[in-house]
């Protein structure tokens, strides 16, 4: 039977290789390393051991990615002509090994036996260097996953494969958004490799100026033990604001309390939007994210849900919704993807496929199911869209613009006849046929409606500084002066 035997060479130091590593390395198997780029390299050929290095792909191939993928084609496609073979690589096989990891995975797939050998790992000889005790909490991060993921401060973070000056430059930069530039951090080179190791305390942003580091460079951080940093700190700020040595009124707020802050902090995300305020949008974001965690907070107190519920659910939601992206990857254009959206929701929501009728009956439903909270020219909007699902629908905005100049007939008859009640409805009819026009026009009429507020503002602005000017008071104005001033402020 094919069989792979998976063996680690340790740090650096022939020393930290195990004699069972040693022993399969020297019988008459085939030997493939991952890389010859390793201190203990010398001593391998001392000790007359043959082996063939995968070093050519890093040569050739345009990422890590593609190397690894043809480190582990190689291996497999030698182990199915059924020798058993060895594969060294660098430390332990299980610590930070993506080509061990990747080959696992394939073997098990296909069928082909594999032994797994344990090595001192890095993560062994650098506790050792920084006299540090693993178990006090430490996360162990590659400098590519570090660099998309920003880390939790409140631990301690080892940084692998910080192997040349360019990538310690990149997760400086990363890094800086997250901790103190001046924060002292530990490089360590060459750990393990006896009178070649370097154990420096540095500033963070002194790391990519160090001129020693190479291929076996780590990073450690310290943890900010008393800093509330990242989301994690967030957390814990909300938590110490409901504890009983908190706020005061942080302790006493309830769903039902927060509930216009949390309306208040979407609409002034909105306006930051609209101005384009891109610091101002970091900040008002914040201010949002702040009164979701409020909610989970209370919720997670009563025992109804937590923040990592929160998470999980929207996550597992999405993948869910977007099996084209995550599941059965396929190219979906933006009608059909809003159409499967709608399918699978109805399938979590344990809903049948149903008759034409019923199916209906079901849009009517959807319908009546809108947040009365929402503000009525999105609910308008909202219930539009619900109907030109089944096809009730005007073909064109300019089919649709027609209907308002029938409501507006109708409205000015309401009028002729002082119909209060009727002026209502009539006025009801004539804005859900605005509200028509803006969705076939794709434009949100509640974002339209407030541009138009604003426009106004600025125009009455200027109709007052116009008045100023002419030493008078607006509320002196006939109705002639104001639809003049109104048109030189149109004008300005």
């Amino acid at each position: 039977m094919s069989q792979i035997d998976i063996v680690g060479l340790g740090p650096g130091s022939p020393g930290h290789m195990t004699l069972e590593t040693l022993d399969l390395l020297k019988n008459k198997n085939r030997n493939f390393f991952r890389t010859e780029i390793h201190p203990v390299m010398d001593f391998i050929r001392d000790e007359g051991i043959v082996y063939e290095s995968f070093d050519h792909y890093y040569e050739t191939e345009e990422s890590f990615e593609k190397v690894y993928d043809q480190i582990v084609n190689e291996l497999i496609a030698v182990a199915k002509t059924g020798e058993t073979i060895v594969y060294a690589v660098p430390g332990n096989p299980l610590f930070g090994e993506k080509t061990v990891e990747k080959l696992i995975e394939k073997a098990r797939n296909q069928g082909i036996g594999y032994r797994l050998y344990p090595g001192v790992s890095f993560v062994d000889v650098t506790m050792n260097a920084l006299e540090e005790d693993p178990i006090q909490g430490i996360e162990i991060l590659d400098a590519f996953d570090c660099i998309k993921n920003p880390p939790d401060p409140q631990k301690g973070i080892l940084v692998t494969q910080v192997f040349d000056k360019h990538m310690a430059s990149e997760l400086k930069l990363g890094l800086m958004e997250l901790y103190n530039p001046e924060k002292k951090v530990v490089l360590l080179i060459n750990s393990g490799i006896p009178d070649q190791e370097i154990v420096q305390e540095i500033c963070l942003y002194e790391l990519d100026r160090i001129e020693s580091i190479n291929h076996l460079t780590s990073l450690y951080i310290p943890a900010e033990k008393e800093a509330y940093l990242g989301f994690k700190g967030t957390l814990d700020i909300m938590k110490t604001l409901r504890s009983e040595d908190g706020c005061s009124w942080d302790r006493v707020q309830t769903h039902e309390s927060l509930k216009n802050y949390l309306l208040e902090e979407s609409y002034e995300v909105l306006e930051a939007i609209d101005n384009q305020d891109w610091n101002n949008l970091a900040e008002e974001l914040g201010d949002v994210l702040f009164q979701i965690v409020f909610h989970a907070e209370i919720a997670s107190e009563e025992s109804r849900f937590s923040m990592n519920q929160v998470i999980n659910g929207i996550n597992e939601k999405m993948i869910r919704r977007h099996p084209h992206v995550f599941i059965d990857k396929a190219e979906f254009n933006p009608d059909e993807i809003e159409t499967n959206w709608d399918a699978i929701k109805r399938r979590e929501k344990g809903e049948l496929e149903l008759s034409e009728e019923d199916n209906i009956h079901r849009i009517s439903a959807e319908m009546k199911k809108l947040p009365r909270s929402f503000p009525a020219l999105m609910e308008a909007c909202k219930v539009q869209k619900k109907a030109a699902k089944i096809g009730f629908d005007w073909e064109n905005a300019a089919q649709a613009f027609k209907k308002i100049g029938e409501e507006t007939e109708e409205l000015q008859e309401a009028l002729s006849k002082n119909d209060p009640e009727n002026i209502e409805e009539e006025l009801g009819d004539l804005l859900f046929s605005v509200v028509n026009v803006a969705r076939l026009l794709k434009i949100q009429p509640e974002i339209s409606l407030r541009n138009a507020t604003q426009k106004f503002i600025q125009r009455f602005e200027q109709m007052e500084k116009l008045a100023s000017q002419e030493k008078k008071c607006l509320s002196d104005y006939t109705f002639d002066q104001f639809d003049a001033a109104w048109n030189r402020a149109k004008g300005l």
